[in-house]
């Protein structure tokens, strides 16, 4: 698969070196910040994403989590220049759980959510030489999104395998142990691969499962 990435990497975002300077006062706790969002018109709202450093078993974040981190960072942001001049004045601060559509952003999500489905938002169109797969590029010459099944990283690159004729699974995947360890050399995803550079992505999230068989069941259960 290649030398992994360096866990420090990440999608070049607005707010990361807010997040780099806040995370030692949340990472003691268990948590870890994985994504901010700035509301600075009208109502102004800080908004701040958590998970568990180990997310893959601690469970889902409740709302005891994310009251424990608010009160941490609830003071200490006031006195943090950086925040006043994203937000002056007063603002109002939520802290929430990433949620379905999780927000994937440093090398160890993506090694994390490997065999997950994920979308994935480019910054620009790219090269069959930049995804490594010019047949591919030559018939989507203007895709900048794109949704599949995360394989894995590379060589600085996430590894997608993109649906055949765009053509999703009909059952929502569940991640299983061996999901974990999918290798880029196995034919365990079908569909077309391409290799996305990580630092061309503007935004990358877990794509919602829904099961509606479940949900019609327990419908008509009731």
């Amino acid at each position: 698969m290649g030398s992994p990435m360096s866990h420090s990497m990440s999608i070049n975002q607005p707010h990361d070196q807010l997040i780099q300077l806040i995370s030692p006062w949340v990472t003691p706790l268990g948590y870890q910040i994985i994504h901010i969002e700035v509301q600075s018109h009208r109502q102004k709202v800080l908004r701040i994403y958590i998970d568990h450093v180990d997310g893959s078993s601690a469970g889902a974040i409740g709302i005891e989590d994310c009251v424990k981190v608010s009160r941490i960072l609830d003071e200490q942001l006031d006195q943090m220049p950086e925040v006043q001049s994203l937000l002056p004045g007063a603002y109002e601060l939520e802290v929430s759980s990433p949620g379905v559509d999780r927000p994937l952003r440093t090398a160890q999500d993506f090694q994390k959510f490997a065999g997950q489905e994920v979308r994935i938002h480019v910054f620009r169109p790219l090269t069959g030489e930049e995804i490594e797969n010019s047949s591919y590029q030559e018939k989507n010459p203007k895709q900048k999104n794109f949704l599949g099944v995360l394989v894995g990283l590379q060589d600085s690159k996430i590894v997608l395998s993109i649906f055949q004729n765009d053509k999703a699974p009909k059952k929502p995947r569940k991640k299983s142990k061996a999901d974990s360890n999918v290798s880029l050399s196995t034919n365990s995803v079908e569909g077309l691969r391409v290799a996305i550079p990580l630092p061309l992505i503007s935004k990358a999230n877990l794509e919602p499962q829904f099961d509606f068989e479940a949900a019609t069941k327990e419908s008509h259960e009731l």
